[in-house]
């Protein structure tokens, strides 16, 4: 809003000629026309103040009928006040699961999200352990003439001493280089070594960088499973869309919270189980 100094309008008649002040006083008269009556008012009722010069007015560049006549035009920025966001949160509903039947599974949608979580534990369990043990390697998936087979059905494996686990591969020789390839992909700092039919492995000490690298993968493992968990959350909010019509648009709105938010319990479940999981692998003492 621009705000014009009386003491600086009063001063335009002894410093400009007729014709330029009948000019400024069209301008000026124009430029009250069109505001608002609210702020006509307020314009006109206001009082000395200290304003900012303003170079670029309303009116465009500073003109030279404003420089000579010394006339200030100046800007006021009103802002409004800004809304309180304080309570401001995600959305909640409180339906139950009876409700909730009308327009998905909802037992099979709760034992995909559980099933998915318990996959996560068990990833934890096999592949993150600080002293790698037979079951760790057994299920690895290895690949022979095509298809894929867990380790144990290809080979033995066997644990020579603390330090050594022992493979072979006799039964199944043409499947030694996709042994030795699971075991370096597994993500547990495994370097193994062939000899014949026989893979030997051993089993790296505990050090901090090995602590580290095994946190990193629990994240990993733990990010992967939240994007499970987001597939399962936005398949059935597409199986509920296929309800419009048949229900309510409120209870299908419901529902479809309803789902992130139980999707979302179960994401911070799993962050609890990373946590907890790194906790425990970089615990030195």
């Amino acid at each position: 809003m621009l705000a014009f100094s009386r003491t600086t309008l009063s001063t335009l008649g002894k410093q400009t000629t007729a014709p330029q002040r009948q000019i400024w006083y069209r301008m000026v008269s124009t430029f009250f026309q069109a505001m608002p009556s609210d702020d006509n008012n307020q314009m006109r009722n206001s009082s000395h103040s200290s304003l900012t010069p303003l170079r670029h007015s309303v009116l465009g560049r500073t003109s030279p009928l404003l420089q000579s006549s010394g006339l200030v035009v100046c800007q006021v920025r009103n802002y409004a006040k800004g809304k309180d966001k304080k309570g401001k949160g995600k959305q909640k509903v409180h339906l139950s699961d009876a409700e909730m039947e009308q327009v998905v599974n909802v037992e099979q949608m709760r034992n995909q999200y559980t099933q998915t979580l318990e996959n996560l534990k068990q990833e934890y369990i096999k592949n993150l352990s600080l002293r790698t043990a037979v079951g760790s390697i057994e299920t690895l998936p290895v690949e022979l003439e095509g298809d894929e087979y867990p380790l144990n059905e290809v080979a033995q494996i066997s644990r020579k001493s603390p330090q050594m686990l022992l493979i072979n591969a006799a039964a199944f020789p043409q499947a030694l280089p996709g042994i030795v390839g699971a075991i370096k992909q597994s993500g547990m700092n495994l370097n193994p070594q062939q000899e014949g039919t026989t893979i030997y492995v051993p089993i790296p000490k505990v050090t901090k960088e090995h602590r580290e690298n095994l946190a990193k993968s629990a994240k990993t493992l733990c990010n992967r499973c939240k994007e499970q968990l987001r597939d399962i959350q936005n398949r059935f909010i597409r199986k509920s869309k296929s309800k419009d019509g048949e229900v309510s648009e409120d209870l299908l709105h419901d529902v479809q919270i309803k789902i992130r938010e139980i999707a979302e319990s179960y994401m911070q479940e799993a962050d609890k189980m990373m946590t907890a999981k790194q906790k425990e692998l970089l615990k030195t003492s």
